[in-house]
């Protein structure tokens, strides 16, 4: 019987010298790719379209050499090209388990092989959850990825994001990679290192400095009035998703301050498309971080955020061609970066500040909102704390008067901040930590040493809920923040970093407490707020990590407050 094609091609591949070039030589060459991707790994646009220029012409080469089909061809570049993978895969598998420099921290073996293992999880959001039953079990020191350390150890904090010392040659983790949508074009929260970062960061310093925050009140005030008559009416027509009255108000003033430019969501009364395709870019960055150069492939492809991307160009060409005419008006972010307010530091290219625009969108807006609709949800369960509230609000506003003394609000309301500080704590804005990428051996605390050309972050949702820092950890306790350190109580402020830590950490974060008080003591002097305990355990399930805090609908029943405290 005649031979078939196949057996005919398994024969030119078992001769000596073919079977040298289609299999020895794929072996050979991933074990000596994976060697010197430990020293750089290739870009993946380059690596994807040498892949995509070899394989065709692999194939006809193998045709007339063959004498064989062009499809049995290409059956053998196949052959190949899984060889060269399988003895890639293997060789990267045997080393980061049994002879990479981390292999002494614990960790899943899952994430020891392969940051693709939180692709899953990170899409659910889920991530900090998981990191904290890793740490619960190993210890403060968990190895998360190949080359990635999670700390639980507030003494870490200083080592890794200070001012001084080895943090200072440090860069951002590939992560921040993946979130720049252009390449080598960054914000000031990407830009990879921290002394460029520190250049970049004198630039917007003025933009929150104290007499910059009180040029914003304003406008603070205005939209929270808005927010609170778009919750009364609402409130006439059944339950009120208070989350996504949270997210209007984050998202509009986020657009003004930032740079002049509102979403419009509280006027309209709804979400619009943009604010949800920024929710879902958000995402699928932080999905994307995992495999940064996955990322810079799917660069290549039509953005399924084209909408969101094309009206953030359009408010940018906008406010540009407002500051080009001279033309005045409201105080925002960009009024410093352009240089309109007083002397600034250097010129910004349009692509950094298209990158900025993304930046104060999205980091001012989600967690905001989320912190809010945090705190009305924990006060949702304890109304013996919205009564302290509002006797506090009261004396500070008696008789009705108009709640816009925001000095008043950050000095003299101890509980509206301790409120605040407790939420952030319970949840924190960036509940997973931030990526340094650190070229030198890192000294940690306890006798730790961190090896050299390690990602390393410290879990902020650990710390926080980390008995040895605060005692009953899972409680909304606001009377921690008042009462300070007590016996067999432990109450360790190091451990608390819900906006960073360092110089790198969030510029905002006046910002962001002044719009949360404001908006904190209208709603609880304005309404009762109650939810159905199905709801309550909804919301609680929808909270997740996006890199942000993120969450889903949250349900109250909402009523004009029926009744008046005496201060």
């Amino acid at each position: 019987m005649a031979d078939t094609p196949h057996k005919l091609l398994l024969a030119e591949i078992c001769r000596p010298f073919n079977f040298s070039v289609t299999v020895a030589l794929p072996i050979l060459t991933g074990l000596v790719v994976h060697g010197l991707s430990q020293y750089r790994e290739p870009p993946a646009h380059l690596a994807l379209g040498f892949t995509i220029v070899l394989a065709p012409t692999a194939a006809l080469a193998l045709k007339d050499a063959w004498n064989v089909t062009i499809q049995e061809a290409s059956w053998a570049v196949a052959f190949i090209y899984t060889l060269f993978a399988t003895s890639l895969s293997f060789s990267m598998a045997i080393y980061r388990v049994f002879f990479h420099r981390l292999r002494h921290f614990p960790g899943p073996v899952s994430c020891t092989l392969s940051m693709w293992s939180w692709v899953i999880n990170d899409w659910k959001g889920d991530r900090f959850y998981q990191i904290q039953k890793m740490h619960q079990q190993s210890g403060d020191y968990v190895r998360i990825g190949p080359r990635q350390i999670s700390i639980a150890d507030p003494d870490a904090l200083k080592v890794i994001y200070g001012p001084t010392g080895p943090s200072t040659k440090a860069t951002r983790g590939p992560w921040y990679e993946a979130q720049s949508m252009t390449p080598n074009v960054y914000s000031l929260q990407t830009q990879p290192k921290i002394s460029d970062h520190n250049v970049r960061r004198r630039d917007w310093d003025p933009a929150f400095s104290i007499k910059a925050l009180e040029s914003y009140q304003p406008n603070i005030l205005r939209n929270s009035e808005l927010l609170m008559q778009q919750v009364e009416r609402l409130s006439s027509k059944g339950l009120v998703d208070v989350k996504e009255g949270m997210l209007w108000f984050g998202f509009d003033v986020m657009g003004e301050l930032g740079f002049g430019r509102s979403f419009g969501t509280l006027k309209d009364g709804k979400t619009s498309d943009i604010v949800h395709l920024v929710e879902f870019g958000v995402r699928a960055i932080k999905t994307m971080g995992n495999v940064p150069y996955l990322a810079s492939i799917l660069r290549l492809l039509p953005s399924p955020l084209i909408a969101f991307e094309t009206w953030l160009k359009e408010a940018l060409d906008w406010r540009l061609a407002k500051a080009d005419m001279h033309e005045s008006l409201d105080a925002d972010v960009f009024a410093y970066l352009l240089g309109e307010r007083g002397k600034h530091h250097r010129n910004l290219n349009k692509e950094e500040l298209y990158q900025d625009c993304m930046l104060i969108v999205v980091a001012g807006s989600d967690t905001t909102s989320n912190a809010l609709s945090i705190v009305l949800f924990e006060l949702a369960k304890k109304l013996d704390l919205v009564q302290r509230l509002r006797e506090e609000i009261d004396c500070l506003f008696p008789d009705g008067a108009p709640i816009d003394d925001f000095k008043k609000l950050r000095d003299d309301a101890p509980l509206i901040n301790a409120c605040l500080n407790e939420a952030l704590r319970l949840w924190p804005p960036v509940p997973s930590g931030l990526d340094r990428h650190t070229p030198v051996p890192l000294a940690m605390p306890k006798g730790v040493v961190i090896p050299a050309n390690t990602v390393v972050s410290t879990h902020c949702f650990s710390m926080h809920r980390d008995p040895r820092n605060f005692y009953e950890p899972n409680e909304f306790i606001p009377d921690r923040w008042i009462n300070g350190p007590v016996e067999s109580k432990p109450h360790n402020i190091k451990a608390f970093s819900p906006f960073g830590y360092g110089v790198t950490s969030c510029v905002g974060k006046n910002l962001a407490f002044m719009e949360m008080r404001v908006v904190l003591a209208m709603f609880i002097r304005r309404f009762d707020f109650t939810m159905k305990p199905e709801d309550a355990v909804r919301f609680s399930g929808s909270i997740r990590d996006q890199f942000v805090s993120c969450s889903g609908e949250m349900l109250m029943k909402v009523s004009p407050r029926k009744r008046v405290s005496a201060c």
